[in-house]
């Protein structure tokens, strides 16, 4: 809290998951009132889809390019395309046209609930690192909680418009605070590169591999406990299921942020892991016990889901090329959707024809593969051969080569905020985003 700017980059980062955390149910709310529940569930897909997409293309944009115009450029197409879908629907359009037009308004979500991440790394020290994250997958966490509540509150007690006025608000302020704080503005990377980008690092293709098993087994939780509730004639129970899980998350990541940081950076995700493969597995012999018992287990299941989230995205921001961190956690991103998205389809699946408990104990079995991709992949010395410029752009003489990857960093001497990096006037890549409590699509 000490940091010049802290307040302010707080702000930007709670703002912008809140407004992404409202807007599937808002857009949902929204739809469903002209159209069918299908319909509504279609063009929340399209959204998150485009969403999920063309993040990191978005992200590389960041990266490459000054902020301001890449900002304000997503930010008027996605006005436009907010707009339109809403006159769409209260013009009573076809469906394929709303769903085209939700689709446009996720493509073109300015990222700045990505780019705080970037912030975070850039004016942070090696000893800090850590509770940035933590904080942000707090706030990420938090925001899910608020968020899907406020929403609906707006939508279904004045109107689903309101709900839409309030997240286009945050929106527009986020933006403008990027937009016109120099503190929060990075210096875009010269450099071309490879078209793959960040995904040329091989540790790092596991790291993402790694989320999106977990996303997937966070997921899956979310949709089985509401079936399992159902199935025990407990549909009273569902929402504290979920609401439980996300408190144990919250507290989790204050509480274990300190722990985590003694834990070497190359064992701490696997091991984190084991621990919610542990308070999963527990929680599927307690639904078997009874729903009561289940309730009591969630906060523990859920313990470990905030601080696996802040380690995931400290070990993305390790192991992006210089240059390419905004591009890096926009990846983490994508793979949180289609984590969420192949969680959802394949447990509620599995709930429905083999019943929720078989369902919920087969949880372990993705968090522990998850563990066994991610054995050292934030390791210091893998992250430093991962980078070597005759595998990973930018290449010597670029901007962004002249500085060292934070693996090789945290063996000497504590990681100082670059000030070289930082410019007031053209911007650059900042970053956001957070963990969740229950998704990690959320997208954020």
């Amino acid at each position: 809290m000490q940091m010049p700017g802290f307040w302010r980059m707080a702000v930007i980062g709670m703002a912008s998951k809140l407004a992404a955390s409202m807007t599937s149910l808002s857009m949902l709310l929204l739809v469903s009132s002209a159209y069918s529940y299908g319909t509504a569930g279609l063009a929340v897909s399209c959204s998150a889809l485009g969403q999920g997409l063309t993040a990191p293309l978005r992200g590389r944009l960041i990266d490459r390019h000054p902020v301001r115009p890449v900002l304000l450029s997503c930010l008027a197409a996605h006005l436009s395309a907010t707009i339109a879908v809403i006159a769409t629907v209260q013009c009573g359009g076809s469906a394929t046209a709303v769903c085209s037009l939700a689709a446009a308004v996720g493509a073109s979500a300015p990222p700045v609930a990505v780019m705080m991440r970037s912030v975070w790394h850039s004016v942070t020290t090696s000893t800090t690192l850590d509770t940035a994250m933590a904080l942000d997958a707090s706030m990420m966490g938090a925001a899910l909680i608020v968020g899907p509540v406020l929403a609906g509150w707006l939508s279904l007690s004045f109107s689903p418009l309101l709900a839409y006025a309030a997240i286009t608000a945050m929106t527009v302020t986020t933006v403008a605070l990027v937009v016109v704080n120099a503190s929060v503005a990075l210096v875009p990377s010269a450099a071309a590169g490879h078209w793959l980008g960040p995904l040329l690092s091989s540790p790092l293709r596991r790291l993402l591999a790694a989320d999106a098993l977990f996303v997937m087994a966070v997921t899956a939780m979310d949709v089985v406990l509401p079936v399992y509730a159902r199935q025990v004639h407990a549909a009273e129970l569902a929402g504290l299921y979920l609401g439980s899980l996300a408190v144990g998350s919250v507290v989790g990541s204050f509480v274990l942020g300190m722990a985590t940081k003694r834990l070497p950076r190359g064992v701490a995700l696997p091991v984190l892991l084991g621990l919610f493969a542990l308070g999963c597995a527990a929680l599927a012999v307690a639904a078997r016990l009874s729903p009561m018992a289940a309730l009591l287990v969630c906060p523990v299941a859920g313990l470990v889901i905030g601080s696996l989230f802040a380690v995931v995205r400290t070990a993305g921001g390790d192991l992006a090329p210089a240059g390419q961190v905004t591009e890096t956690m926009s990846w983490l991103s994508t793979l949180d959707m289609a984590g969420g998205a192949a969680g959802a389809a394949v447990f509620a699946h599995l709930a429905d024809v083999k019943g929720s408990p078989t369902a919920l104990a087969l949880v372990p079995v993705l968090i522990i593969t998850a563990a066994v991709v991610s054995w050292r992949v934030a390791d210091p010395a893998t992250t430093l051969m991962s980078l070597q410029p005759s595998t990973a752009w930018p290449q010597p003489g670029t901007p962004a080569a002249s500085g060292e990857h934070r693996g090789k960093e945290s063996q000497a001497a504590p990681r100082e905020a670059e000030p070289g990096r930082l410019h007031g006037e053209q911007g650059g890549g900042a970053a956001a985003g957070g963990g969740s409590a229950l998704e990690g699509l959320k997208r954020h």
